[in-house]
């Protein structure tokens, strides 16, 4: 009964000196800039004992720090607060932030809990970046864009375009990756001649971030141009005017080249320049270019056509003193000159007009003549007409039967400019030797392997021609042979005949001898007889 009222004390004691926490707070910023350090401030209330006590920080359900106390053992409440600097991250937006505070006593684990904190985490680390022509023409559409890149929430990023402070209206676009862009598509117009100031602004929450850039909006030059004369002679003189005909004034430059070369250049609003026409061509190209004195790549060209005439002249490209030509082709002598002249070419009554088929009869020493509205001039030229091989002629040294071990020269000739040289297709085993520009075969001693076709190929620069001719080479036995089978024939021939000649004599005689035996035998009467009536002789 003693030790009852000893250990109801003792538990009296313990349960006064405990105390759960009455309130949990979690004090920070509900928007966080990224890259920048924070403090959140955990405050536990009317807790004891604070041995027994732990903080603990979340971040969307995870502890991202803690706090345990240890002693000295303090009996009476307290009121304390944690502290935990971290730096902002893009992983924190919207996420919940609390604090927890932990009393562990004995196996009893009690807790409390603040309310969450839900922050937004922004950046705008980057400057806007303006995209737009640097000359724009006026009374055009043109585009400009605005990029802000990196900023977060790209959602929540706000962006100003204006001209000289002027706003233009524009709404921002995410991109996929996440960059927000702004466009407008303003006219320049002529009240914004000039130098103008674009602005760029980007705001996101409480940063801001600016860019300008300067545009030039110019008005192209308009250009008048003329010549004193567009059709001129060689040697004379001819002006050129120019002229800017924009009524607002701007620093305007004007240059004139002829024929691609630039001759003079100013900066002014009218100019002039007096030329020459020194060259033999059927036309110059005159230019007139104006251009921004500050940007020489805006300009503005007109073009005239000057016209120059000349009289004739031969070339020796085109119409040479010494004109070789091949026949089938067209004869051509050209003359240079403005308007274009008229050449005729003529030689003993003959004459050659351009574009006229040369054939070889055509070759000779010509007087042609240039003629145009500016003059006329003649020049001599040596037209030699060159055409291939004709067919080659092959003779032979002798007509008669080549017999073997007779000498035999085989010769070719053909006519061709220039002249012809010449090759040979003779039977296979045959040994020959040929003169220096073999055009002949020569056969010292003929042989039975040289008898066979024999081929002569001429040929020049424009073609060839052949021709061909069989040569037989015989012994001495075979033409004895023929000679005796010549007179053989021929003597049967003359004994048939003698024969056949006096047996027709033969038969002529007996003929006549039985025809006067005949008459001899027949009565002289001159009276009619009864066989034989008087008037019968009339009726033969």
């Amino acid at each position: 009964m003693g030790t009852r009222p000893i250990l109801l004390v003792l538990c009296t004691i313990i349960l006064v000196n405990q105390a759960l926490p009455s309130k949990v707070t979690i004090d920070m910023p509900t928007k966080i800039e990224e890259g920048k350090e924070y403090t959140i401030n955990c405050t536990v209330y009317e807790v004891a004992p604070l041995e027994y006590l732990t903080i603990y920080i979340t971040r969307g359900g995870d502890i991202i720090n803690n706090k345990s106390y240890e002693g000295p053992d303090v009996k009476d409440r307290q009121t304390v607060s944690h502290l935990y600097t971290f730096t902002a991250r893009r992983r924190d937006n919207l996420m919940n932030f609390s604090c927890e505070a932990v009393l562990q006593l004995g196996s009893e684990r009690h807790m409390a809990k603040s309310s969450e904190i839900t922050v937004q985490t922004y950046t705008l680390p980057e400057a806007p970046v303006i995209s737009v022509q640097e000359w724009i023409e006026n009374g055009t559409i043109f585009i400009m864009e605005c990029l802000v890149s990196n900023g977060f929430p790209p959602q929540d990023v706000r962006l100003n375009i204006s001209i000289d402070d002027a706003p233009l209206d524009v709404i921002p676009v995410v991109t996929e990756e996440g960059t927000v862009k702004g466009r407008v598509r303003p006219t320049a117009s002529y009240s914004l001649l000039g130098l103008k100031t674009i602005r760029c602004e980007s705001y996101l929450f409480n940063l801001s971030n600016e860019t300008t850039v300067n545009v030039y909006i110019y008005e192209p030059p308009a250009v008048s141009f003329s010549l004193s004369r567009n059709v001129t002679d060689l040697g004379e003189n001819v002006t050129a005017t120019c002229h800017i005909t924009n009524k607002r004034p701007e620093p305007y430059g004007l240059s004139i080249s002829v024929d691609g070369k630039e001759e003079r250049r100013e900066e002014t609003s009218m100019l002039t320049h007096t030329f020459t026409a020194s060259r033999r061509t059927l036309s110059l190209v005159v230019t007139c270019t104006a251009y921004i004195i500050e940007n020489l790549g805006i300009s503005r060209s007109l073009f005239q056509t000057l016209q120059i005439q000349y009289p004739p002249e031969f070339p020796e490209s085109s119409c040479p003193l010494i004109l070789p030509l091949v026949e089938g082709q067209t004869f051509s002598c050209q003359a240079d000159g403005n308007p274009k002249p008229i050449v005729e070419c003529g030689a003993d009554g003959r004459y050659i007009k351009d574009r006229d088929i040369i054939t070889r009869d055509m070759s000779g020493i010509y007087t042609c003549q240039a003629t145009n509205q500016r003059g006329n001039v003649s020049k001599e030229i040596n037209v030699t007409v060159q055409y291939k091989p004709m067919i080659p002629v092959l003779t032979v040294s002798t007509n008669a039967k080549i017999t073997i071990g007779d000498p035999l020269n085989i010769t070719c000739k053909s006519e061709g400019l220039p002249d012809p040289t010449y090759s040979w297709q003779i039977p296979n085993n045959a040994k020959v030797t040929y003169s220096a520009d073999k055009s002949s075969v020569i056969i010292r001693t003929a042989a039975q392997t040289h008898s066979g076709t024999y081929i002569c190929v001429a040929r020049n620069q424009h073609g060839e021609s052949s021709t061909k001719r069989e040569v037989t080479v015989v012994s001495e036995m075979n033409i004895g042979l023929i000679i005796g089978v010549v007179i053989c024939v021929v003597l049967t021939v003359a004994i048939v005949v003698a024969f056949w000649c006096i047996l027709w004599k033969k038969e002529r005689t007996e003929s006549y001898e039985v025809t006067n035996l005949t008459q001899s035998q027949i009565p002289q009467n001159s009276g009619p007889t009864p066989e034989s009536p008087a008037n019968d002789a009339s009726n033969v």
